[in-house]
């Protein structure tokens, strides 16, 4: 048994009551968003005997992330199935009022757990703790597991190391003190077969075509920006597992992918720039409440009309307003391969 201290004395008091708790990440969720809910969940249970459910919106696709599912235990029920009724709801990893969550109109969550910046102001909210700081949701989240006291599962130590690994591809990438000290913290404790074997989760042949696709699609502008528009999506995590391996092109300071998936238009942004800030270029381009990020890093998705044409249009328009916040000629790119 634990003993609450820090900010998990005002959690615990959020979530105290008979009421259900239901947890809710970002839909689509990433290793990020996975390992913060289970840790949450994982917490909650072990300091405050709290049980919980971790509801998703969307779909797991990314063969990393399902790997993570399978060899790490963490269960998911399909926000279809959950009722929100008479429910608390504690936000991970995104937070009230974005088009990247499922929480439902009119709904006020007792937590939101996030290390995005502050989209607005949350007044009605119990607890929220919010660090922009921070290079991973799952930082915060190992911060309560150690300030918990309680016993430190393998399963939770990898989710979260693997969290703000991906995150931060391996500390590499807008990764805090505070990231790095959490992933020297976790990594005695984690299962580093398992570990292993979600980072090199197996990918089906049609892996492969896509990423082909997404580089015969590809065009580079001004030698230091290359957009992909890849059309209809297998699973929406596709546009940034591309915009990553478009980034690693020599000579190339920002990488946008764009793709179709379930009646959206999904778009994710890197950048080698850190002094530039991704997320706010991104809710210019899609719009304040469609899309966010950090400073190297931003993702966002936008509804789609169901005439085919239109959706290729507006793929284009989204290119065209990315290239010109960048101030480079839409007109002007030449095919990568």
């Amino acid at each position: 048994m634990g003993q609450a201290k820090g900010p998990l004395v005002s959690l615990m008091a959020a979530v105290e009551g008979s009421a259900p708790l239901i947890i809710l990440p970002h839909d689509n969720p990433d290793p990020d968003a996975l390992a913060s809910a289970a840790a949450l969940q994982y917490v909650l249970r072990e300091l405050a005997q709290k049980d919980s459910v971790i509801a998703l919106g969307g779909i797991v696709g990314r063969a990393e992330n399902r790997a993570m599912l399978t060899y790490l235990s963490i269960g998911l029920v399909p926000v279809a199935e959950v009722s929100f009724e008479g429910a608390q709801v504690a936000l991970v990893d995104t937070q009230p009022g974005r088009t990247n969550n499922s929480l439902p109109d009119g709904v006020v969550p007792i937590a939101v757990i996030d290390h995005h910046p502050a989209y607005s102001e949350y007044p009605g909210v119990p607890f929220l703790d919010l660090r922009d700081e921070y290079g991973a949701t799952s930082t915060i989240l190992t911060e309560y597991l150690e300030e918990s006291k309680v016993e430190i599962e393998a399963k939770i130590a990898t989710a979260l190391f693997y969290g703000i690994a991906a995150e931060t591809q391996d500390l590499g990438r807008e990764a805090t003190p505070a990231d790095i000290e959490a992933s020297h913290f976790l990594f005695p404790y984690t299962n580093k077969r398992r570990l292993s074997k979600i980072e090199n989760a197996r990918v089906p042949r049609e892996y492969f075509r896509v990423f082909r696709e997404a580089i015969d699609r590809a065009a580079l502008h001004d030698d230091r920006v290359v957009v992909s528009v890849l059309g209809e999506l297998q699973y929406p995590d596709m546009v940034a597992e591309v915009a990553d391996f478009l980034l690693r092109l020599d000579h190339v300071e920002w990488a946008a992918a764009i793709g179709t998936f379930n009646g959206s238009l999904h778009c994710s942004v890197r950048t080698t720039d850190r002094d530039a800030n991704a997320g706010d270029l991104l809710q210019r381009v899609l719009g304040a409440k469609s899309a966010g990020g950090h400073d190297q890093i931003a993702g966002g998705r936008i509804p789609l009309g169901p005439d085919p044409a239109e959706r290729v249009q507006k793929a284009c328009d989204v290119r065209h307003r990315f290239l010109r916040a960048l101030g480079v000629d839409p007109e002007q790119g030449k095919p990568l391969a």
